[in-house]
C-alpha cells in the first residue's frame, strides 16, 4: 500500500517544539489557575497515549512526549509564582510528574527504536522486544508494500502513520478511500450519531457502520463495574440494535486496515496546521476539539480497541478520529461525497417494521447507490409475524366512506365525516390525490361524500417510518392496515397451524416445562412468566423456527430484532424485549429442569419504576404482568410520533368530534377510536392483547353523556358479593358486574359540563373489541373502611376445559350508546354496516369463543402470599402432560381439572379459538 516509512522528529525538534509551545501558552495567560489546567490535560494526554504503548506496544510517541515536556515546563514557571490558594493543587502536580517519570522514559526508549527501526525499514531492528513482537505482526500486506498500481510512480499515504496519531484530516481519509491506490474495502468508518443523523447526511462510502452514542451510553451505565463490559457486551447490544449488514460489518472489524470514527463535527479543524497547533489552541480556547482524549467518542474507542474478549477481535491500528467531523469532510469534498437517505427509504425498526414491505414500483425507485441495509436481507425476511403482517397489509381496503349529503341532520354527518377522516387508521387510501373537484359532489375535509367506492386495488405492500412529519403522512401509513387476518376463516386458518400436531416447531413450544427458580419472593414474576412463555403468539412470534432437536442459532434470531423501535423513549430501546427473549431461550434449554432467572429478574429491576421489582420484597403479579405487556409493546411499537404537535392532534378530539362520539353507533365509534389509537401504538402486544372498552357518564339531571374509549390488555373484574355462603360467584357474575351501570352518588357525583356542578350521575361500561388472548384479573383485593386491603377468597367458577364464549358482550351493528336518541339522529344499520365495510375489522368477527391455557394462583395475603400458575402443555407418545402445575422450580404434571378449577385464581390466560 506504501512505499515509504513513517517519519519522526528527533528528540531534540520535540524538545524545540515543546519550548516553543510552552512560551505561546505563557504567553498566553499568565493565570497560574490556567496555567494549572493546562498541566491537567497534558498530563491526561501523556497517561492515554502511555496506556497505548503499555496495551498496544506502540503511541503517538511525539504528542506523549511534548505534553510530558510541557507540563514539567508549566510547573516550573507556575513554582515560581505559587500562592497559598494553588499551592495545594501545584504539590499534586508535583507527585503526579514524579509518579509518572518512569512511563516518560520508557516512552523515550520506545519512541527511540521506533524510529530507529523505521529509518532503517527493518522492524527487528535493537528495540523493546514486545515492541518487536507488535511491528512483526503488524508486517505489510503485498498491497501495502507497492508503490500504487503496478507501472505508478505516485507516492501514497503510508497506512502505518495513522497508528502513531489520533487524528485522520479529511484529505487523507480520502485519499485512503478512493484513490486507486487503495482497496475500498481496507477501511471501516463508524458514523457515531442517531440514526436521524446519520439519515441525514453521511460519508458515501460502502463500509460504513452507524453506532448511536446512546448505546454506548447506555450500556456502561447499566453497570455498576465499567470495567465488566467488554466488546462483546457491545457485540450483543449491536445485534439487536443494527441492521444485519452493518452489524456484519462491526463483526470483521479486526480484519479492516484501519477504522475511522467520526460525529458531527468533533476534532481540529481543516485549518489547523498540524496536531500541535491543534493541541495549543484548544488549551488556549478552553475547548477540547483537539484533545482527543476527552473526545465524546473516547469511550466507544476504548472498547473496540482494549477490552476485548478474545485476541482475535483486536483491531489491527489504534483508531483515528476524522478531524472536524462530517462537517469538515462536506466543507471540502461538498455533496458528491455526502449521502442523504430518504424519508420514503427508511426502514422502520428504525431499519424494518411490521410494514417494512413495498410495492414493486416503489423498490424500483429507490436510490440505486443505497446502502445494503436499505435491502431486505433474506435472513430479516424470516420472522413468520412479519411475513403475516406484510399479507395483512397487502389487501388494503382502498374504498371512499359512501355517506351522503342527504343524511339528517347535516352538521352530525359533517362531524362524522371529520372523525372518520381524521381519526381513522383507513383514511380512504388515495381519495383526494386521485381524484378532482370537477368529479361531481360535495367534499367535506377533502372526500368526495357523494362519489362510489373505487374498484378493490391491485394488493401492495407499503413501507413505513417510525417517525412521521405531518398528520396526513400518519394516516398514509395507516391505510394501509386491513382486515386480511380479521376473517374468521383467516383466524381459524392462523389457530389451525399454531396446534397443528405434525408441526416440530410448534410441538415444542407446546410442550416444553422448565421450573423457574425464586429468587426471594420472586414468585409473583415465576408464576406470569410461565404463562406468557405458553402464549404461542409470544413465542412464535421471537422463535419462528424452533424444535427439541433444533435450538435457534443468533441469526435465526434477527427477525424479531427488526421490530425493536430503539427510538421510543417510552421503551427500553429492546434491553427489556432481548433478555425476555434470552429467558425463553434459556428455558427452552432446560426442558424438563428448572432454570434462575437470575439475570432476567435484575434487568426488570433496574428498568422497572421506582426500581419497584429490584427488591426481594413480595409483589402483586398483576403489576409485574402489566409492567412486562407494556414494556414489550413500547419496545416493539413501530408508530413512533415525536412532534408533539402530531401527538397531541391525534390524542385530542375537538369538541365537534367529542359530540359526535354520542350519536354514533358503537361499532362505527369504536372502529374510529380504535384506529386513532393505533395511529400512536402498533405492535405484537396491541395486535393480540389488547381489547377495547367503552365508559360512559350520564347525568342524571340534564341527561348529557360523556363517552371514552379505551384499550385494555388485561380485563379486571369485581367479585361479586352473593347472599348465602353456599352460593358460587361464576365467571359470567364478574363480567356482568364489570359491564353493570354503576350510581355516581354523594362523594362520587361527576361535575357536569352541562349542569357546571357535581350531579348524580351513571357509570356504564361496555366491552367494544375482544382480543386475541384474553387476560382476566379478579379484584380479590378490597379496601375496607379502615382503610387495609381485605383479600375476598371467593371460589369463582370458570371454564376449564370448556369453551368460554363472550360473543353476547360484543356489540353488533345497530348497538347505540345513548338510548335518548331521536330517531333523525340515529345511522340507519344498513348505514353503519355500508360504512364499517370501508374499515379495517381487525379480527372483530363473531363468535368470539376462548379456551383456557393458564392460570395465576394466589395464595394468603397481600404482603405474604404465594404465587403459583397452572399451565396447558401438549402431551406426547412418550409423557402426559396436560395441565401442568409450576411452583416455582418444581413441576407437576397431568393434573385434574379439579386442581385447575380453584379458589386462588387470580389471573386466567384464555387463547380465542
Amino acid at each position: 500500500m506504501t512505499s515509504g516509512t513513517v517519519k519522526f522528529r528527533s528528540l531534540g525538534e520535540l524538545r524545540s517544539l515543546s519550548s516553543t509551545m510552552t512560551n505561546d501558552l505563557i504567553s498566553s495567560t499568565r493565570k497560574i489557575p490556567k496555567l494549572l489546567g493546562h498541566q491537567v490535560s497534558l498530563i491526561e494526554i501523556f497517561t492515554h497515549e502511555s496506556k497505548k504503548l503499555e496495551k498496544l506496544g506502540y503511541c503517538d510517541y511525539e504528542l506523549a512526549l511534548v505534553s510530558f515536556d510541557i507540563s514539567v515546563a508549566l510547573y516550573k514557571f507556575c513554582e515560581k509564582a505559587v500562592t497559598i490558594e494553588t499551592k495545594g493543587f501545584l504539590d499534586d502536580i508535583k507527585v503526579t510528574l514524579a509518579s509518572k517519570k518512569s512511563k516518560y522514559e520508557h516512552l523515550i526508549e520506545a519512541f527511540s527504536g521506533t524510529s530507529k527501526s523505521e529509518d532503517s525499514n527493518d522492524t527487528n531492528g535493537s528495540v523493546d522486544p514486545l515492541l518487536a513482537r507488535f511491528n512483526n505482526l503488524k508486517s505489510p500486506s503485498p498491497s501495502e508494500s507497492e508503490d500504487g498500481p503496478q507501472g505508478s510512480h505516485t507516492e501514497f499515504i503510508n497506512i502505518d502513520a495513522f497508528k502513531y496519531k489520533e487524528f485522520i484530516n479529511p484529505a487523507e481519509l480520502h485519499e485512503l478511500l478512493f484513490s486507486e491506490g487503495y482497496s475500498s474495502k481496507n477501511v471501516l468508518l463508524i458514523d457515531f450519531r442517531t440514526r436521524k443523523e446519520f439519515n441525514y447526511n453521511h460519508i458515501n462510502y460502502s463500509e460504513i457502520v452507524n453506532i448511536e452514542p446512546d448505546w454506548v451510553n447506555s450500556l456502561l451505565g447499566s453497570s455498576k463495574e465499567a470495567h465488566d463490559i467488554v466488546d462483546q457486551t457491545l457485540e450483543a447490544r449491536l445485534e439487536m440494535l443494527l441492521p444485519s449488514e452493518q452489524y456484519k460489518r462491526f463483526l470483521k472489524r479486526f480484519t479492516y486496515d484501519l477504522v475511522v470514527v467520526y460525529n458531527l463535527r468533533y476534532g481540529p479543524g481543516i485549518e489547523e496546521e498540524d496536531r500541535f497547533t491543534s493541541l495549543k489552541n484548544s488549551l488556549i480556547n478552553g475547548d477540547s476539539n483537539g484533545i482527543a482524549v476527552q473526545c465524546p467518542i473516547q469511550k466507544l474507542i476504548d472498547i473496540i480497541t482494549y477490552k476485548n474478549k478474545y485476541i482475535s477481535s483486536k483491531l489491527k491500528r489504534h483508531p483515528c478520529i476524522l478531524a472536524g467531523g462530517v462537517k469538515a469532510w462536506y466543507d471540502m469534498f461538498g455533496e458528491k461525497y455526502i449521502l442523504k437517505t430518504n424519508a420514503t427509504q427508511i426502514l422502520a425498526r428504525p431499519e424494518a417494521s411490521l410494514s417494512r414491505g413495498g410495492s414493486e414500483s416503489s423498490i424500483s425507485r429507490r436510490n440505486d447507490n443505497k446502502t445494503p441495509e436499505e435491502s431486505i436481507s433474506p435472513e430479516r425476511s424470516s420472522s413468520p409475524y412479519l411475513k403475516n403482517f406484510g399479507e395483512y397489509l397487502s389487501t388494503a381496503k382502498s374504498t371512499n366512506t359512501p355517506i351522503s349529503n342527504s343524511f339528517s341532520p347535516s352538521t352530525l354527518m359533517a362531524a362524522t365525516t371529520s372523525s372518520i377522516n381524521s381519526n381513522t387508521s383507513s383514511s380512504f387510501q388515495n381519495s383526494t390525490n386521485s381524484r378532482s373537484s370537477s368529479s361531481g359532489g360535495s367534499f367535506i375535509d377533502g372526500e368526495n361524500l357523494n362519489s362510489s367506492p373505487p374498484q378493490q386495488q391491485k394488493p401492495k405492500l407499503a413501507s413505513s417510518s417510525p417517525r412521521r412529519e405531518s398528520n396526513s403522512s400518519v394516516s398514509n401509513l395507516s391505510q394501509t392496515f386491513t382486515n386480511s387476518l380479521s376473517s374468521s376463516k383467516s383466524s381459524s386458518t392462523n389457530e389451525s397451524s399454531l396446534t397443528s400436531k405434525n408441526n416440530n416447531t410448534i410441538k415444542f413450544l407446546e410442550q416444553y416445562t422448565t421450573g423457574l427458580t425464586n429468587l426471594g419472593n420472586s414468585c409473583y414474576m415465576n408464576c406470569i412468566l410461565q404463562c406468557l412463555a405458553a402464549t404461542p403468539q409470544l413465542t412464535k412470534f421471537f422463535f419462528p423456527n424452533i424444535s427439541s432437536s433444533s435450538l435457534p442459532s443468533s441469526s435465526s434470531l434477527q427477525s424479531y430484532r427488526q421490530h425493536i423501535n430503539v427510538n421510543n423513549k417510552l421503551g427500553s430501546k429492546g434491553i427489556l424485549t432481548t433478555n425476555f427473549v434470552n429467558l425463553l431461550m434459556n428455558m427452552f434449554t432446560n426442558v424438563g429442569k428448572y432454570f434462575t432467572p437470575t439475570s432476567f429478574k435484575k434487568v426488570v429491576g433496574s428498568l422497572s419504576p421506582g426500581q419497584q421489582f429490584a427488591t426481594f420484597d413480595q409483589q402483586d403479579c398483576i403489576e409485574f404482568l402489566n409492567f412486562i405487556l407494556d414494556g414489550l409493546h413500547e419496545d416493539l411499537n413501530q408508530m413512533l410520533i415525536s412532534d408533539p404537535e402530531e401527538k397531541k392532534t391525534i390524542l385530542e378530539l375537538t369538541p365537534e368530534q367529542e359530540k359526535t362520539r354520542e350519536f354514533l353507533p358503537v361499532r362505527l365509534a369504536s372502529t374510529i377510536e380504535w384506529e386513532r389509537y393505533l395511529k400512536l401504538n402498533f405492535s405484537i402486544i396491541v395486535d393480540f392483547f389488547q381489547g377495547q372498552y367503552l365508559s360512559q357518564l350520564k347525568c342524571l339531571e340534564c341527561g348529557l353523556t360523556s363517552t371514552t374509549y379505551n384499550a385494555f390488555s388485561i380485563l379486571s373484574l369485581p367479585i361479586p358479593e352473593k347472599l348465602g355462603s353456599l352460593k358460587d360467584v361464576s365467571l359470567h357474575d364478574c363480567l356482568e358486574g364489570f359491564v353493570t351501570t354503576e350510581l355516581l352518588d354523594d362523594d362520587n357525583k361527576w361535575h357536569c359540563p352541562s349542569c357546571k356542578r357535581f350531579t348524580k350521575s351513571t357509570k356504564k361500561i361496555t366491552i367494544t373489541r375482544l382480543p386475541q388472548v384474553l387476560i382476566i384479573h379478579f379484584k380479590r383485593f378490597k379496601i375496607n373502611s379502615k382503610g387495609y386491603f381485605n383479600k375476598l377468597d371467593t371460589f369463582i367458577n370458570y371454564p376449564v376445559n370448556d369453551v368460554l364464549d363472550l360473543t353476547s358482550y360484543w356489540p353488533d351493528v345497530g348497538t347505540s350508546v345513548n338510548s335518548n336518541l331521536k330517531s333523525n339522529e340515529k345511522i340507519s344499520k344498513e348505514k353503519e354496516k355500508q360504512i364499517l365495510s370501508t374499515l379495517p375489522t381487525r379480527n372483530q368477527q363473531p363468535p368470539f369463543r376462548y379456551k383456557l391455557y393458564g392460570v395465576a394462583n394466589h395464595f394468603g395475603n397481600l404482603s405474604t402470599g404465594h404465587y403459583t400458575s397452572y399451565v396447558y402443555k401438549q402431551s406426547d407418545s412418550k409423557k402426559t402432560r396436560d395441565w401442568c402445575y409450576f411452583d416455582d422450580a418444581k413441576v407437576t404434571y397431568n393434573c385434574k381439572e379439579s386442581q385447575v378449577l380453584n379458589r386462588n385464581a387470580y389471573c386466567l390466560f384464555y387463547q380465542r379459538i
